[in-house]
This record gives structure tokens, C-alpha cells and sequence, in this order.
């Protein structure tokens, strides 16, 4: 079993000077525009949120009352723990609705703030509402009846175990359909008619490699068909652009010619 988190809480929409950069974003638009997968999330059970590097309205994200007191646990009814990304915690922020510093946050230009010392001078009270919703949720999806791993052997889990099934596929497949938009379309060629008979091809990411050995070895490494780093979801077997489209056209009776030398 295994607990979901959403993430990044919220208007992180950068990752060049994410540290930095101050997203600026009125009530109006946070609930219609950034809000709403986050609430759909909180609707649906998820277990955790993780707040993001950047600021929001002047206020680190991961420091930020008004948006994980006032918005995410009150007014959203979310009943999960926040918990920071690493080294994104820049101040002891238990009261601005903090409960959780990611373990292994501590570097020498970033030490940790949710030392003993810290945690101490908070009353009993408060480390109950920060940790009840934890347990609870450990709890509720069986996660003490059937522990995974315990730390420090958890590699393997973490970084090999197919996670995936046919109804998940089904979905990924759906939603990437869906979010497909089509920025040009001169003369009306798509969708490509049946009068087409042959189709160039030209460029090498068309065919891409993909090196599911080589990510596996390097977290941050990612190519054509998966990003790096923590959000990385290997496919098994995705399909390039020259796979699908000659596989559409051995259907349609139509011929694909490709160039992947990148020198065209």
C-alpha cells in the first residue's frame, strides 16, 4: 500500500530560479485557475500535500499561513500533513502550517528547522495535529498491516517496482488524448485523409532510444518519453512517433518516409 501525495502546493508553474522566483496571484485566480486539482485531490482522500521552493504572494510557499492554514486546511477541508520538498523549509514553520520537514534536509548552507529544539518549544497540543493526521492515514490505508519496507532498504522498492495496470494505462492514455492541442494546422492536413499516401518523417527524437537501465542508474537522468528527478514515471514500453505512425499507416495503406539524421 502505498499513500499519495499531491504536489507542488502551489503556483509553482517554474523550475528555472523556482528558489526565487515570487508567484503573485489573487483569491480569485488561485481557486479558479490553481486550486482545484489540489481540492479534486483533497476530495478524493489524498494523504499528503508537499509544498513548493517558490513564494506565493511574497511568502515561501512552505512558510505560507495563508495558504496552508487559511486555504488548503480550512477552507478546502483537507485533512492530510504538509510536508515540505527538500530544502524548501527556510524558517520552523509549525504554526504557518507545516508538519513535516522531508527528512535528510540538513546541508551545510541549509540546516534543518524542525531540530528538538524547535519541536520543543511547541505545546503537546500541537504536535497531536501535527502528527494525528499522519498516523491516521498510515492507518486508514493499511500501511502498518502491510509495511512495504522499512528505511534503509527501500531502494529497491522505490525505484523498481511497477506500479502501474491496465485500468491505470487506460487513464494515462485518456488524459494524454485529451490534453493534446493541435497550435497549427495549415491547409486543413489534419487529421491526415484517406488520399494520403506517404508521409515524411524528419528528426531523430521521432525514434527516440529509450534507456530504462541508464534512468534507473541516474535519478535525475530522463529522455523523449520521461522526465527526471522526482516525478520520473518509466514507461515499459512507450511508443515513438515513427512506431505509431507506421503502424497507423499499415492500417490505411499509406507510406512513411524517415529521416532521423537530424541534417535535413
Amino acid at each position: 500500500n502505498v499513500l499519495a501525495v499531491m504536489k507542488h502546493f502551489v503556483a509553482n508553474s517554474q523550475e528555472n530560479s523556482r528558489s526565487e522566483s515570487n508567484s503573485q496571484v489573487d483569491q480569485r485566480t488561485l481557486w479558479e485557475v490553481y486550486y482545484p486539482p489540489f481540492q479534486a485531490a483533497a476530495d478524493a482522500g489524498c494523504a499528503a500535500a508537499m509544498c513548493g521552493y517558490n513564494l506565493v504572494n511574497g511568502k515561501y510557499a512552505c512558510d505560507n499561513e495563508d495558504i496552508l492554514v487559511r486555504d488548503l486546511k480550512q477552507s478546502m477541508g483537507f485533512d492530510g500533513w504538509v510536508m515540505s520538498d527538500w530544502w524548501a523549509t527556510k524558517e520552523f514553520a509549525a504554526d504557518e502550517g507545516l508538519d513535516q520537514e522531508m527528512p535528510g534536509n540538513t546541508m551545510p548552507f541549509d540546516p534543518a528547522k524542525f531540530t528538538d529544539d524547535n519541536l520543543d518549544t511547541l505545546s503537546d497540543e500541537k504536535i497531536d495535529a501535527m502528527v494525528t493526521p499522519m498516523l491516521t492515514k498510515m492507518l486508514q490505508y493499511g500501511l502498518f498491516d502491510n509495511p512495504v519496507c522499512e528505511p534503509p532498504n527501500c531502494k529497491d522498492i522505490e525505484t523498481k517496482t511497477n506500479a502501474t495496470n491496465a485500468e491505470h494505462q487506460a487513464l494515462a492514455r485518456e488524459l494524454a488524448t485529451q490534453s493534446v492541442l493541435l497550435l497549427k494546422n495549415e491547409k486543413g492536413m489534419l487529421p491526415l485523409g484517406a488520399g494520403v499516401k506517404r508521409i515524411a518523417l524528419l528528426g531523430s527524437a521521432c525514434d527516440a532510444t529509450h534507456d530504462i537501465e541508464g534512468m534507473l542508474r541516474d535519478w535525475a537522468r530522463g529522455d523523449y518519453y520521461a522526465v527526471g528527478g522526482s516525478g520520473r514515471v518509466i514507461g515499459a514500453s512507450p511508443v515513438s512517433v515513427l512506431a505509431g505512425l507506421r503502424a497507423q499507416c499499415m492500417r490505411r495503406g499509406c507510406e512513411v518516409i524517415f529521416d532521423g539524421s537530424d541534417n535535413v
